[in-house]
This record gives C-alpha cells, sequence and structure tokens, in this order.
C-alpha cells in the first residue's frame, strides 16, 4: 500500500473553500425579497447574483490549480465540478422548507462558469 505524504493546504485552496462555504450559506439562507427584484437587461436579480456567484467560484478554482505544483485534478475538471458542485446546492435548496430549487438557478450557475472560463483564457492568452 502505497502512502501519500501529508499535502498542506495552501491559501489559494482555502480561497476556493471560503467562496464554496459562502454560495452553501447563500443557498440555505432566507432570500427576502430578492427574487422579485429585477437586474440588468430585465434578468432577475437573483439570477445575477447566481451567475456572480459561480463565476467567483470558478475564478479561484482555476486559479488554485494554476498555482499548484501538484493540483488534485485538472484545470479541465474545473468547469464540471463548479456545475456540479451547483446542482448539488440546488438540490440542497429542495430539502429546506422555504428555499426552491429551480433549473433557471441551475442555468445562471452554468453561464457564470462559462463567462468565468471566456476571461481566464482571454487573460492568459494575453500573458
Amino acid at each position: 500500500m502505497v502512502r501519500q505524504r501529508y499535502r498542506p493546504i495552501g491559501p489559494r485552496w482555502l480561497l476556493v473553500g471560503a467562496v464554496a462555504a459562502a454560495l452553501l450559506v447563500a443557498a440555505v439562507l432566507p432570500t427576502g425579497d430578492t427574487v422579485a427584484r429585477t437586474g440588468p437587461f430585465g434578468i432577475r436579480l437573483d439570477l445575477w447574483l447566481h451567475a456572480i456567484g459561480y463565476a467567483a467560484l470558478e475564478v479561484t478554482a482555476l486559479a488554485a490549480i494554476a498555482g499548484d505544483s501538484d493540483p488534485p485534478l485538472p484545470i479541465r475538471a474545473t468547469p464540471v465540478a463548479v456545475v456540479g458542485y451547483g446542482l448539488l446546492l440546488e438540490g440542497v435548496q429542495l430539502l429546506v422548507p422555504y428555499r426552491t430549487g429551480s433549473l433557471a438557478d441551475a442555468l445562471a450557475n452554468a453561464v457564470g462558469v462559462v463567462f468565468a472560463l471566456i476571461c481566464w483564457s482571454l487573460v492568459v492568452r494575453l500573458r
């Protein structure tokens, strides 16, 4: 049996965990009237918040992997992992009496991830 060596968690990975934890907390707290408000382009404000939150998670995950000499997953796996996390949290919301998971929210999460990937790719190419 091969023993894996102990690897301390770096600050970039701690930031990924903090963003993921913030999204979890936001997913289970009561929303108030945020859902009813309309944001830019006539799109509901909560959908903008979903996209921004998951774009932030994607960027922090990409930065953590880019700065890690031995990342736990390949960089191409980050969008799958982040969208999967978003789907998981939408499922968690189905278990919370005062919250509802929705396909629109999951789609907004994925849009945020795609936007983050596009921005990340442009930054990497311009370097």
